[in-house]
């Protein structure tokens, strides 16, 4: 992400380093990725470069010598607090950049299991046909005109989104992030007179956790790896492959990569595009992928058979992808706790409306997931279609 810190993370892997010793400096990346999302900031940099990296995320914190910390706002909620009734039911809609994907189930699980609990009524919606930022903002200008209580959204864009914003909170709809966020909180409050609060991931830090998981994977003659994205338009995505890019760059010693592969979000294109990848580079030894379509790679190399002999990964927990890790296809996922980035924002803005609390940023983390614990991983993601039935959502 953005930032306006000079420091860096500055870890070290070679190839054929010790799983434990691998984990050790994921679980530093994940610390300081906590930390610097907390502060709300992505202090992660490629060795060649002075710190002002642009990944395009919620960025905002300090500089040098000073400690980072999240600024809180104290803007009143445009609601009258009352300690002494019953809170009155509310609404929450939650629009996507991107609602084709199975990847928001836990999303949506998350969303309503926050507002049953705190009594809201709620509702899920985006661009049926896959990411569209033009079709969502359309979608975002449609949902302030039917006046809900509170809309959660993501910025996939650093622009597009302004008009619609400055609308709802004009008209009084507070405004929270999940997900994607083009913006640095700086850049918020230029924009919209407050930074919103982000529920998600650094996805510069997870994107260089999962450069790290590819490292640990690797054979020890590896010497070529592939970055992938579904759109390169999508900000998130491409901070994502940059964190990635800068953690081979940094951390692998002789190991060097192609240019980004692009591929559609549409199955049969997107897999396809993989597959030529794959077939007319024949020296690339690993994969990865910066968003939930990284089943397209395991796809790929299950129809080209050449399943053991690249080492492929990336982002997220759809079936599919699990499916492909429990067959060994692929070697690792990153996960970014979906369930959270819908439970977190309504748990919030319940405390904003009715208890005068302002929402903060909440950093969901990145999780490797791989054949150690995708057993309990398929559990729980096996629950969430549960869940949302439960709900009637």
């Amino acid at each position: 992400m953005a930032s306006d810190s000079d420091r860096a993370v500055d870890i070290r892997v070679g190839k054929g380093v010790s799983r434990r010793s691998v984990m050790q400096k994921l679980g530093a990346v994940a610390a300081v990725g906590s930390l610097s999302g907390l502060a709300g900031c992505s202090t992660l940099q490629r060795d060649d470069d002075d710190g002002n990296d642009g990944g395009g995320g919620n960025g905002g914190g300090g500089n040098g010598d000073v400690p980072e910390y999240q600024l809180v706002e104290l803007n009143p909620p445009p609601t009258d607090l009352n300690f002494g009734e019953e809170p009155p039911e509310r609404h929450i809609t939650m629009v996507t950049h991107d609602a084709s994907t199975s990847f928001f189930d836990p999303t949506i699980a998350g969303l309503h299991d926050a507002a049953s609990q705190v009594g809201w009524s709620a509702n899920f919606t985006g661009p049926s046909s896959g990411f569209s930022v033009e079709d969502q903002v359309s979608i975002l200008e449609s949902t302030v005109d039917s006046g809900p209580d509170v809309i959660a959204t993501s910025i996939a864009d650093p622009s597009a989104y302004d008009n619609v914003i400055e609308r709802a909170l004009d008209n009084d709809i507070p405004i929270v992030l999940y997900n994607t966020n083009a913006l640095t909180r700086d850049e918020m409050r230029d924009k919209y007179g407050q930074a919103l609060a982000y529920a998600g991931q650094d996805q510069v830090a997870a994107g260089y956790v999962c450069g790290l998981a590819m490292l640990e994977r690797l054979p020890d003659d590896a010497g070529l790896v592939t970055p992938g994205l579904s759109d390169p338009g999508h900000d998130a995505l491409s901070a994502r492959a940059d964190g990635m890019e800068m953690a081979i760059e940094n951390e692998g010693d002789g190991i060097e990569l192609t240019e980004r592969l692009n591929y559609s979000d549409d199955s049969n294109e997107g897999i396809s595009s993989v597959e030529n990848h794959l077939t007319a580079n024949t020296d690339v030894d690993g994969i990865m992928g910066a968003d939930a379509y990284t089943w397209f790679i395991g796809n790929a190399i299950e129809n080209q058979d050449m399943a053991g002999e690249v080492t492929a990964g990336g982002f997220d927990l759809t079936n599919e992808t699990l499916d492909h890790i429990s067959n060994d296809t692929l070697q690792y996922t990153i996960g970014q706790d979906p369930y959270s980035q819908g439970y977190i924002p309504t748990i919030q803005m319940f405390a904003y409306m009715d208890r005068g609390m302002p929402p903060k940023d909440y950093p969901t983390g990145a999780e490797v997931i791989d054949t150690e614990n995708i057993d309990f991983a398929t559990e729980r993601s096996g629950g969430w279609g549960d869940l949302r039935e439960f709900h009637g959502a």
